[in-house]
């Protein structure tokens, strides 16, 4: 009998309605995650925004994998900073729900995959900091990070990591688009890509094999041998969380 597809939750961006009297906001998905997902053997499910423990805790039990995906910019006060004239912090409940899932998700060892915003905010929980704003540099190429040109850029990625060994390329063409990246990588974490400006473009922490981030946006270059790998390699350790899986 086979076994079904791994359920892969995916959070969602907080498109909020301003000016109105009570709390109101739209979730939003692009559905490109989904696809990927699916190309990649798992089965999409995307999750509300939820406080009730006993919610999270069913989404907890119900998905093997998790996508923390991309969004507006983290809140600098998590790194004891304050908000800068660029920075446009994102949903405050969006970031709550996905703190605790990321914790929580951690601890059950579940396969973690953080994209553009989901690699910041995990930096930042896990004891780093972000640059608040990119400037260019003038020892260094300029790479256009915020994808206002073409929308991608080339990276390279550093040898005898897990990233490397995943995708077996030394170099690649990313889709971007961003304006905040890590400066002070978190505690036990190491960079597995940079930028030829010598931003961090994916990050992964040796002793955390379950957990992989990146800075750019594969879903939007679906079809292309990063993604495909990224996602596939996601959909793997979900299966095998899938035989292990603990009860809540």
């Amino acid at each position: 009998m086979r076994r079904p597809r791994p359920l892969i939750g995916i959070t969602c961006e907080a498109d909020t309605h301003k000016g109105k009297a009570f709390k109101s906001y739209d979730l939003v998905c692009d559905n490109r995650y989904a696809q990927a997902v699916t190309d990649a053997g798992g089965h999409p499910v995307l999750l509300p925004i939820a406080n009730r423990k006993a919610i999270l805790r069913r989404y907890l039990e119900g998905i093997d994998g998790l996508v923390i995906v991309g969004g507006d910019d983290v809140d600098p006060r998590l790194y004891g900073e304050e908000i800068g004239k660029r920075t446009r912090i994102g949903f405050s409940m969006r970031t709550i729900f996905e703190t605790w899932l990321y914790r929580a998700g951690k601890t059950r060892h579940l396969p973690i995959l953080g994209i553009c915003y989901g690699m910041q905010l995990i930096n930042v929980l896990e004891g780093g900091t972000l640059h608040q704003h990119l400037h260019p540099r003038k020892d260094m190429p300029r790479v256009d990070h915020q994808g206002t040109k073409r929308g991608v850029h080339k990276i390279k990625v550093i040898p005898s990591t897990r990233l490397a060994a995943l995708t077996q390329m030394t170099h690649a063409t990313i889709a971007t688009e961003h304006h905040q990246g890590v400066r002070d990588l978190a505690p036990g974490f190491i960079p597995s890509a940079v930028a030829d400006d010598g931003v961090i473009e994916a990050i992964e922490n040796p002793d955390l094999p379950q957990i992989l981030a990146v800075q750019w946006h594969p879903e939007r270059l679906r079809t292309s041998q990063l993604t495909r790998r990224l996602f596939r390699q996601l959909v793997e350790h979900a299966i095998a969380h899938q035989l292990r899986k603990p009860p809540l």
